[in-house]
């Protein structure tokens, strides 16, 4: 499987069960980065450097 697409799955499966604030304060991203890419105004192929 490509490494982005699990990348994908898995922070979709997480943002189903957290709030932004919640994976903000356990991750140490801003909680409006996480917000952006919770609601698709982000992508996070354009947050890293993977591709």
């Amino acid at each position: 499987m490509d490494a982005i697409k699990e990348i994908n799955q898995k922070t979709n499966k997480v943002f189903e069960l957290e709030t932004a604030y919640s994976i903000s304060k356990n991750s140490g991203l801003p909680r409006q980065t996480v917000t952006d890419l919770m609601t698709g105004k982000s992508d996070i192929k354009k947050q890293n450097s993977l591709q």
